[in-house]
């Protein structure tokens, strides 16, 4: 259990800062990439670990990003062939769709498919993701400048009330949290 929410979201802060300069890095090494990987994931589980500890504002964990979604053909997704995707997904008919952060965590906690997208000057645009649930259906290409926002809003979320309610059917407490911005909310 998340005691002090603090060190997780602190760092949420750090791996946006982390990924901002890498939306102008144009040579990408093995290790490059593998880094990446890991500060995204990392990242999403924290928000993910924060959300199941109530330690975010509803607001944040409720909250919709705009993603680009890219039908399957159909074809088996497998450990084979999870890299070609031009041969697994419809990319030239991407849908704008929205995603909650929930959503967006278990795409990347539980990723079959992740792989970064580049602009056509070199520069990191995306990454291209799918979980093992999703993997049949969809395709998401999650822009970075989207995921370095969630990290920040989740960087800077303390709930300062909440109401909890016993749920006799989980046998646990519902919260609902809020973060009052300002002096004027008591």
């Amino acid at each position: 259990m998340i005691w002090e929410s603090y060190y997780w979201k602190n760092d949420l802060c750090k791996r946006a800062a982390w990924l901002q300069k890498r939306l102008s890095q144009k040579r990408w090494v093995e290790a490059s990439f593998a880094r990446l990987e890991q500060c995204i994931m990392l990242g999403f589980y924290s928000i993910r670990r924060l959300i199941e500890a109530r330690k975010l504002s509803d607001i944040t964990i409720t909250h919709q990003l705009r993603v680009s979604a890219y039908s399957s053909f159909g074809k088996p997704v497998t450990l084979y062939n999870w890299h070609n995707l031009d041969q697994l997904y419809d990319l030239d008919s991407g849908q704008p769709i929205s995603r909650d952060v929930r959503f967006l965590c278990n795409q990347f906690i539980h990723s079959y498919v992740f792989l970064p997208a580049f602009r056509e000057n070199g520069s990191l645009a995306s990454i291209l993701v799918a979980s093992e649930y999703e993997r049949s259906r969809s395709l998401y290409d999650v822009a970075v400048a989207q995921i370095i926002g969630l990290f920040e809003l989740v960087g800077i979320d303390y709930p300062n009330e909440s109401v909890s309610r016993f749920n006799k059917e989980k046998q646990d407490y519902d919260v609902s949290a809020v973060m009052h911005v300002g002096g004027n909310w008591a």
